[in-house]
């Protein structure tokens, strides 16, 4: 018999969690949404300024894995507010700054210190939420991504809109980091107590992890899945505001404003997987549909470019930030959540989140160079074969699984 939180106490926990990762994400984002700015400012090339986001997410990714495994043993009252308290410090640390050297060593400590929070707000509410609120759960943090990129570009908008320095934004993280770790810290404080003093139980089985065939082909394909996810998503939001400048001349305030639409539809993206988790439940298959169409949507990127057509080429950007939104939500909320009873959820949430990062790392420093050298028609080309090839791998996958149910 596990305790768990009364339903207005769940509720709170719920919101805890969200303004920990969104907030966050406002402070690991806000370089990538001043992109434009800091390459006018510092006349660095796309490649080299890439690599301070690329530090970030190989410090992000690894240290989602050692945090997975080690999340069981961390008070996370306690590991929460701190990565949020040292993010905090390293952003405010960013604004002293004067070239790329300095803010790749900075962004990897804060990619460091960011990579405790998700496993260990996974793990949190695995261990305080009955079974009924999960899927709210799901629901909730799945806008945080949006949220949190809605809140970095529209401050980078509004911030070169009005001709003040990109630093700007990086104190705005910092104090928004800090308030958040000290609300963590006095809302945990409340749920804690009155976690000892709940009668309301669920019952739950302990995780027990059986690496059959079946678990390990399911696992490697989640895996390929989790490593496009990163590639596609983060380099849509990284190299979007670039596109629209270089190829339409758009402004940078208005290319930057443009991007920060993107979060914004891919609510949509987060809000169709549960309503098509509730009919299937096989994850590889959900996904498998959602590359599909983001293979369609690529190809047909590649091909509206040349047309020069702003408004379709938006809504086609719109489209794959909602499918990759959807496929992130699956990998990184359904499977830990949902399999909890299988495997521990703060390790399963660190272990997928460490290779949708392993992409996130390779997008934004490959697609630049490919930018730098070879230009944008063939950046698409490279996204389109990463999607042809987890779409193929999910559709295998399935059609597998059906062949050998019905063997037995």
């Amino acid at each position: 018999m596990i305790k768990t939180l009364s339903e207005k106490k769940s509720n709170f926990l719920i919101f805890l969690c969200w303004a920990a990762y969104t907030f966050a994400y406002v402070a690991r984002l806000n370089y990538n949404a001043s992109m434009v700015e800091i390459l006018a400012q510092l006349g660095t090339t796309k490649e080299a300024a890439g690599t301070v986001s690329s530090f970030f997410f190989f410090a992000y990714g690894s240290g989602q894995l050692v945090n997975g495994l080690l999340s069981k043993r961390y008070n996370t009252k306690y590991s929460v507010a701190l990565a949020l308290g040292a993010s905090s410090v390293i952003n405010l640390s960013m604004t002293f700054c004067q070239g790329i050297e300095s803010m790749k060593y900075l962004w990897l400590l804060n990619g460091i210190f960011q990579s405790v929070l998700w496993s260990s707000l996974i793990k949190t509410l695995s261990d305080n939420l009955a079974d009924s609120k999960l899927s709210g759960a799901v629901m909730v943090m799945s806008t945080t991504v949006a949220s949190g990129t809605f809140i970095a570009y529209g401050l980078a908008a509004l911030f070169s809109f009005l001709g003040l320095s990109w630093t700007l934004i990086f104190y705005v993280a910092a104090i928004l980091a800090g308030a958040t770790a000290i609300l963590w810290l006095t809302g945990m404080n409340s749920l804690q107590k009155e976690k000892r003093k709940a009668e309301i139980t669920d019952v739950r089985k302990k995780s027990s992890l059986s690496f059959t065939p079946a678990f390990i082909t399911g696992l490697a394909v989640i895996l390929i899945c989790a490593v496009t996810n990163g590639f596609i998503k983060d380099g849509i939001t990284t190299w979007v505001p670039s596109i629209l400048k270089e190829e339409f001349g758009m402004p940078p305030s208005l290319s930057i404003i443009v991007t920060l639409l993107l979060p914004v539809l891919s609510v949509f993206g987060t809000s169709l997987v549960n309503a098509l988790h509730k009919k299937q439940k096989d994850e590889n298959a959900l996904n498998g549909i959602f590359y599909l169409a983001s293979v369609i949507l690529t190809g047909m990127i590649i091909f509206t470019m040349k047309l020069s057509s702003v408004p379709v080429t938006l809504l086609l950007f719109g489209g794959i930030a909602c499918l990759m939104a959807a496929v992130n939500n699956v990998i990184t909320s359904v499977v830990p959540l949902y399999s909890r009873d299988k495997i521990d959820s703060g390790l399963s949430a660190g272990l997928l989140n460490t290779f949708c990062y392993v992409g996130s790392t390779l997008a934004t420093s490959l697609l630049g160079r490919i930018a730098d050298t070879k230009g944008w028609n063939d950046v698409f080309i490279c996204i389109l074969i990463f999607t042809v090839v987890s779409s193929a791998v999910c559709w295998i996958s399935v059609i597998l699984k059906k062949k050998g149910s019905s063997a037995h």
